[in-house]
Protein backbone atom coordinates (compact mmCIF):
# COMPACT_ATOMS: atom_id res chain seq x y z
CA UNK A 1 0.00 0.00 0.00
CA UNK A 2 1.12 3.94 -0.30
CA UNK A 3 1.14 5.26 3.00
CA UNK A 4 1.20 8.53 4.37
CA UNK A 5 2.61 9.19 7.69
CA UNK A 6 1.87 12.57 9.44
CA UNK A 7 4.57 14.69 11.53
CA UNK A 8 6.73 12.21 9.98
CA UNK A 9 9.86 13.21 12.49
CA UNK A 10 8.45 12.13 15.52
CA UNK A 11 8.71 9.33 18.17
CA UNK A 12 5.97 7.30 17.00
CA UNK A 13 5.71 8.43 13.41
CA UNK A 14 9.68 7.17 12.94
CA UNK A 15 8.53 3.82 14.56
CA UNK A 16 5.24 3.04 12.26
CA UNK A 17 7.51 4.53 8.90
CA UNK A 18 10.22 1.75 10.12
CA UNK A 19 7.46 -1.02 10.55
CA UNK A 20 5.42 0.32 7.14
CA UNK A 21 8.37 -0.05 5.54
CA UNK A 22 9.79 -3.34 6.82
CA UNK A 23 6.51 -4.57 6.05
CA UNK A 24 6.85 -3.64 2.05
CA UNK A 25 4.62 -0.92 1.95
CA UNK A 26 5.53 2.53 0.55
CA UNK A 27 5.45 5.76 2.73
CA UNK A 28 5.21 9.26 2.21
CA UNK A 29 5.54 11.62 5.42
CA UNK A 30 4.84 15.08 6.22
CA UNK A 31 7.30 17.70 8.26
CA UNK A 32 7.73 20.78 8.98
CA UNK A 33 10.16 21.26 6.94
CA UNK A 34 11.95 19.55 4.59
CA UNK A 35 15.20 20.34 6.23
CA UNK A 36 14.30 17.65 8.59
CA UNK A 37 14.41 14.64 5.61
CA UNK A 38 17.91 13.98 6.18
CA UNK A 39 17.96 13.69 10.06
CA UNK A 40 15.05 11.03 9.34
CA UNK A 41 16.40 9.36 6.96
CA UNK A 42 19.82 8.68 8.99
CA UNK A 43 17.99 7.86 11.89
CA UNK A 44 16.12 4.83 9.98
CA UNK A 45 18.94 3.73 7.93
CA UNK A 46 20.43 1.65 10.62
CA UNK A 47 17.34 -0.27 10.87
CA UNK A 48 16.31 -0.81 7.15
CA UNK A 49 17.70 -0.69 4.01
CA UNK A 50 14.43 1.48 2.63
CA UNK A 51 15.30 4.31 4.24
CA UNK A 52 16.20 6.53 1.69
CA UNK A 53 12.96 5.70 -0.45
CA UNK A 54 10.55 7.45 2.09
CA UNK A 55 9.01 10.95 -0.20
CA UNK A 56 9.17 13.57 1.84
CA UNK A 57 6.44 16.52 1.89
CA UNK A 58 6.50 19.88 3.66
CA UNK A 59 3.10 20.48 5.32
CA UNK A 60 2.17 22.64 8.60
CA UNK A 61 -1.01 21.23 10.93
CA UNK A 62 -1.80 25.54 10.89
CA UNK A 63 -1.81 25.94 7.27
CA UNK A 64 -3.35 24.11 3.87
CA UNK A 65 -0.29 24.61 2.05
CA UNK A 66 0.94 21.28 1.01
CA UNK A 67 -1.88 18.91 2.23
CA UNK A 68 -3.61 18.33 -1.50
CA UNK A 69 0.08 17.06 -2.43
CA UNK A 70 0.60 14.99 0.78
CA UNK A 71 -2.89 12.81 0.44
CA UNK A 72 -2.60 12.55 -3.27
CA UNK A 73 -2.65 8.93 -3.99
CA UNK A 74 -2.26 7.29 -0.85
CA UNK A 75 -4.54 4.37 0.28
CA UNK A 76 -4.31 5.20 3.83
CA UNK A 77 -3.39 8.00 6.10
CA UNK A 78 -1.84 7.19 9.88
CA UNK A 79 -2.48 10.76 11.10
CA UNK A 80 0.60 10.89 14.07
CA UNK A 81 1.16 14.87 14.05
CA UNK A 82 -0.17 16.50 16.92
CA UNK A 83 1.22 19.28 19.00
CA UNK A 84 2.69 17.99 22.71
CA UNK A 85 2.96 20.86 24.65
CA UNK A 86 7.15 20.67 26.16
CA UNK A 87 5.68 23.11 29.06
CA UNK A 88 1.59 24.11 30.21
CA UNK A 89 0.67 26.81 27.67
CA UNK A 90 -0.37 30.08 29.56
CA UNK A 91 -3.94 29.73 26.90
CA UNK A 92 -5.66 26.33 26.33
CA UNK A 93 -6.28 27.31 23.14
CA UNK A 94 -2.58 27.36 21.92
CA UNK A 95 -2.63 23.37 22.08
CA UNK A 96 -6.43 23.27 21.47
CA UNK A 97 -6.97 24.88 18.31
CA UNK A 98 -3.64 23.61 15.78
CA UNK A 99 -4.70 20.08 17.33
CA UNK A 100 -8.27 20.08 16.43
CA UNK A 101 -7.87 22.26 13.08
CA UNK A 102 -4.95 20.42 12.08
CA UNK A 103 -6.67 16.57 12.55
CA UNK A 104 -9.82 18.04 10.26
CA UNK A 105 -7.36 20.14 7.54
CA UNK A 106 -5.84 16.23 7.50
CA UNK A 107 -9.36 15.11 7.18
CA UNK A 108 -10.65 17.28 4.59
CA UNK A 109 -7.72 17.22 2.40
CA UNK A 110 -8.76 13.09 2.34
CA UNK A 111 -11.67 13.10 1.36
CA UNK A 112 -11.15 15.35 -0.84
CA UNK A 113 -8.82 13.52 -2.16
CA UNK A 114 -10.84 10.43 -2.25
CA UNK A 115 -8.74 8.71 0.29
CA UNK A 116 -10.86 6.70 2.06
CA UNK A 117 -8.82 4.97 5.06
CA UNK A 118 -7.49 7.19 8.49
CA UNK A 119 -5.90 5.90 11.62
CA UNK A 120 -5.45 8.96 14.18
CA UNK A 121 -3.20 8.84 16.79
CA UNK A 122 -5.11 9.84 19.47
CA UNK A 123 -4.75 9.04 23.10
CA UNK A 124 -5.97 8.05 26.20
CA UNK A 125 -6.12 11.39 27.41
CA UNK A 126 -8.88 11.76 25.75
CA UNK A 127 -10.46 8.53 27.34
CA UNK A 128 -9.37 9.61 31.28
CA UNK A 129 -9.32 13.18 32.13
CA UNK A 130 -11.80 15.51 33.69
CA UNK A 131 -14.03 12.93 35.44
CA UNK A 132 -13.18 14.12 39.01
CA UNK A 133 -13.88 12.16 42.09
CA UNK A 134 -16.04 10.35 39.55
CA UNK A 135 -13.06 8.50 37.81
CA UNK A 136 -13.74 4.97 36.92
CA UNK A 137 -11.69 1.73 38.38
CA UNK A 138 -11.07 0.95 34.97
CA UNK A 139 -11.79 3.00 31.67
CA UNK A 140 -12.12 1.45 28.52
CA UNK A 141 -13.05 2.99 24.72
CA UNK A 142 -16.61 3.41 25.60
CA UNK A 143 -15.21 6.66 28.00
CA UNK A 144 -14.24 9.94 27.21
CA UNK A 145 -13.03 12.97 28.84
CA UNK A 146 -14.39 16.16 29.92
CA UNK A 147 -12.85 18.92 28.59
CA UNK A 148 -14.97 21.26 29.84
CA UNK A 149 -13.73 20.20 33.29
CA UNK A 150 -10.74 22.27 33.91
CA UNK A 151 -9.69 21.45 37.11
CA UNK A 152 -9.35 17.81 36.34
CA UNK A 153 -8.41 18.04 32.53
CA UNK A 154 -5.36 19.92 31.50
CA UNK A 155 -4.88 21.92 28.36
CA UNK A 156 -3.28 18.73 26.61
CA UNK A 157 -5.97 16.08 27.57
CA UNK A 158 -8.32 18.57 26.17
CA UNK A 159 -6.61 18.94 22.92
CA UNK A 160 -6.52 14.97 21.75
CA UNK A 161 -10.27 14.94 23.46
CA UNK A 162 -11.08 17.87 20.92
CA UNK A 163 -9.65 17.05 18.47
CA UNK A 164 -10.75 13.13 18.50
CA UNK A 165 -13.95 14.17 19.21
CA UNK A 166 -13.83 16.81 15.73
CA UNK A 167 -12.55 14.04 13.77
CA UNK A 168 -15.61 11.37 14.36
CA UNK A 169 -18.03 14.31 14.10
CA UNK A 170 -16.63 15.32 10.77
CA UNK A 171 -17.04 11.47 9.34
CA UNK A 172 -20.48 11.64 10.15
CA UNK A 173 -20.97 14.63 8.53
CA UNK A 174 -19.21 15.94 5.75
CA UNK A 175 -16.43 13.39 5.34
CA UNK A 176 -19.00 10.42 4.29
CA UNK A 177 -17.18 7.67 3.59
CA UNK A 178 -14.28 7.80 5.36
CA UNK A 179 -13.03 4.83 7.53
CA UNK A 180 -12.08 6.49 10.53
CA UNK A 181 -10.23 4.12 13.58
CA UNK A 182 -8.71 6.08 16.61
CA UNK A 183 -5.39 4.59 18.14
CA UNK A 184 -5.14 5.68 22.38
CA UNK A 185 -1.67 5.29 23.96
CA UNK A 186 -0.98 6.02 27.27
CA UNK A 187 2.36 7.25 27.82
CA UNK A 188 4.42 6.05 24.92
CA UNK A 189 7.90 4.70 26.12
CA UNK A 190 10.31 2.15 24.23
CA UNK A 191 13.51 2.51 22.09
CA UNK A 192 14.20 5.76 20.40
CA UNK A 193 15.78 5.74 16.86
CA UNK A 194 17.72 8.98 17.38
CA UNK A 195 19.22 11.58 19.32
CA UNK A 196 16.33 13.87 18.20
CA UNK A 197 13.33 12.48 20.37
CA UNK A 198 11.91 13.94 22.98
CA UNK A 199 8.04 13.79 23.75
CA UNK A 200 6.89 11.37 26.67
CA UNK A 201 10.44 9.74 26.48
CA UNK A 202 12.12 13.16 27.88
CA UNK A 203 11.04 11.98 31.40
CA UNK A 204 13.58 9.13 31.18
CA UNK A 205 16.03 11.43 29.94
CA UNK A 206 15.62 14.06 32.68
CA UNK A 207 15.86 10.84 35.36
CA UNK A 208 19.21 9.63 33.93
CA UNK A 209 20.61 13.07 34.22
CA UNK A 210 19.67 13.58 37.95
CA UNK A 211 17.29 16.89 37.55
CA UNK A 212 15.13 15.24 39.79
CA UNK A 213 16.13 15.42 43.55
CA UNK A 214 13.06 13.68 44.51
CA UNK A 215 9.76 12.04 43.35
CA UNK A 216 6.09 13.43 43.56
CA UNK A 217 3.83 10.84 44.32
CA UNK A 218 2.68 10.43 40.60
CA UNK A 219 2.53 8.29 37.97
CA UNK A 220 0.85 6.55 35.05
CA UNK A 221 0.16 3.50 32.69
CA UNK A 222 2.77 2.50 30.28
CA UNK A 223 3.19 1.45 26.94
CA UNK A 224 5.94 0.20 24.45
CA UNK A 225 6.06 2.60 21.07
CA UNK A 226 6.38 -0.78 19.13
CA UNK A 227 3.10 -1.55 20.10
CA UNK A 228 1.49 1.69 19.27
CA UNK A 229 3.04 1.19 15.77
CA UNK A 230 1.87 -2.42 15.37
CA UNK A 231 -1.83 -0.96 16.47
CA UNK A 232 -1.53 1.13 13.51
CA UNK A 233 -0.55 -1.18 10.98
CA UNK A 234 -2.91 -3.93 12.57
CA UNK A 235 -5.99 -1.63 11.99
CA UNK A 236 -5.14 -0.79 8.59
CA UNK A 237 -5.21 -4.03 7.52
CA UNK A 238 -8.33 -5.25 9.56
CA UNK A 239 -11.75 -3.98 7.91
CA UNK A 240 -13.34 -4.38 11.21
CA UNK A 241 -11.44 -1.96 12.75
CA UNK A 242 -13.25 0.90 11.08
CA UNK A 243 -15.24 2.95 13.35
CA UNK A 244 -13.32 1.77 16.66
CA UNK A 245 -11.15 3.10 19.09
CA UNK A 246 -8.46 1.25 20.80
CA UNK A 247 -6.66 1.80 23.66
CA UNK A 248 -2.96 0.87 23.67
CA UNK A 249 -1.67 0.57 27.35
CA UNK A 250 0.45 -1.63 29.55
CA UNK A 251 1.32 -1.53 33.34
CA UNK A 252 0.81 1.62 35.59
CA UNK A 253 4.26 2.73 37.45
CA UNK A 254 4.56 5.45 39.55
CA UNK A 255 7.54 7.96 39.13
CA UNK A 256 9.24 5.68 42.10
CA UNK A 257 9.09 2.31 40.03
CA UNK A 258 10.32 4.19 36.73
CA UNK A 259 13.47 5.31 38.90
CA UNK A 260 13.54 1.98 40.32
CA UNK A 261 14.06 0.11 37.32
CA UNK A 262 16.24 2.51 35.84
CA UNK A 263 18.76 2.19 38.79
CA UNK A 264 18.44 -1.76 38.66
CA UNK A 265 19.53 -1.72 34.70
CA UNK A 266 21.97 0.88 34.90
CA UNK A 267 23.43 0.78 38.50
CA UNK A 268 26.38 3.47 37.20
CA UNK A 269 23.67 6.03 37.04
CA UNK A 270 21.88 5.06 40.67
CA UNK A 271 23.27 7.99 42.11
CA UNK A 272 21.82 10.39 39.71
CA UNK A 273 18.65 8.47 40.30
CA UNK A 274 15.99 9.27 43.14
CA UNK A 275 14.58 7.59 45.70
CA UNK A 276 12.86 10.01 47.96
CA UNK A 277 9.77 11.07 47.82
CA UNK A 278 8.78 14.87 46.98
CA UNK A 279 6.22 15.46 49.78
CA UNK A 280 2.94 16.17 48.80
CA UNK A 281 2.36 19.63 50.36
CA UNK A 282 5.51 20.85 49.35
CA UNK A 283 4.09 19.68 45.05
CA UNK A 284 1.06 21.35 45.59
CA UNK A 285 3.06 24.60 47.19
CA UNK A 286 5.53 24.06 44.25
CA UNK A 287 2.05 24.48 41.75
CA UNK A 288 1.13 27.96 42.69
CA UNK A 289 3.92 29.32 41.06
CA UNK A 290 4.58 26.67 38.24
CA UNK A 291 2.21 25.87 35.46
CA UNK A 292 3.78 22.00 35.27
CA UNK A 293 4.10 21.11 39.02
CA UNK A 294 0.46 22.90 39.10
CA UNK A 295 -0.50 19.82 36.43
CA UNK A 296 1.62 17.42 38.47
CA UNK A 297 -0.18 18.30 41.63
CA UNK A 298 -3.33 17.39 40.18
CA UNK A 299 -2.40 13.68 40.05
CA UNK A 300 -1.62 13.54 43.28
CA UNK A 301 -3.45 10.73 44.91
CA UNK A 302 -5.38 9.83 41.20
CA UNK A 303 -4.49 6.73 39.29
CA UNK A 304 -5.94 6.38 36.14
CA UNK A 305 -5.86 3.29 34.46
CA UNK A 306 -7.35 2.16 31.38
CA UNK A 307 -8.12 -1.36 29.53
CA UNK A 308 -6.14 -3.22 26.96
CA UNK A 309 -8.70 -5.84 26.46
CA UNK A 310 -9.30 -4.53 23.08
CA UNK A 311 -6.50 -3.82 21.55
CA UNK A 312 -4.76 -7.29 22.48
CA UNK A 313 -7.91 -9.21 20.77
CA UNK A 314 -6.48 -7.17 17.34
CA UNK A 315 -2.71 -7.57 17.62
CA UNK A 316 -3.39 -11.22 18.99
CA UNK A 317 -1.09 -11.11 21.55
CA UNK A 318 0.04 -10.05 24.89
CA UNK A 319 1.53 -5.96 24.94
CA UNK A 320 5.43 -5.32 25.23
CA UNK A 321 6.14 -4.89 29.22
CA UNK A 322 5.78 -1.73 30.98
CA UNK A 323 9.58 -2.30 32.19
CA UNK A 324 10.72 -3.30 29.47
CA UNK A 325 9.68 -0.34 27.54
CA UNK A 326 11.25 1.70 30.16
CA UNK A 327 14.57 -0.30 29.97
CA UNK A 328 14.30 0.39 25.66
CA UNK A 329 14.07 3.90 26.27
CA UNK A 330 16.89 4.41 28.77
CA UNK A 331 19.44 2.10 26.78
CA UNK A 332 18.59 4.11 23.44
CA UNK A 333 18.68 7.13 24.87
CA UNK A 334 22.21 6.40 26.39
CA UNK A 335 23.04 5.06 22.87
CA UNK A 336 22.61 7.89 21.04
CA UNK A 337 23.80 10.38 23.61
CA UNK A 338 20.91 11.80 24.84
CA UNK A 339 20.98 10.92 28.20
Amino acid sequence: MKTLVTGASGFIAQQLILDLLEQGHDVRGTVRSLAKGDTLRSALRPHTSRADEIELVEADLESDAGWAEAVAGVDAIHHVASPFPLAVPKNRDDLIRPAREGTLRVLRAAHAAGVQRVILTSSCAAIAYGWGDRLPEVLTEKDWSDADNHADCPPYPASKTLAEKAAWDFVADEGKGLQLTAINPVGVYGPVLSDQVRASVGIVADLLAGKFPALPDVGVQLVDVRDVSAAHVAAMNDPASIGERYIVADAYRSMADISRVLREAHPDRARKLPTRRLPDFLVRLLALFNGDMKTIAGELGRRRFASPEKVKKLLGRELIPADDAVRATAQTLIQYGAA
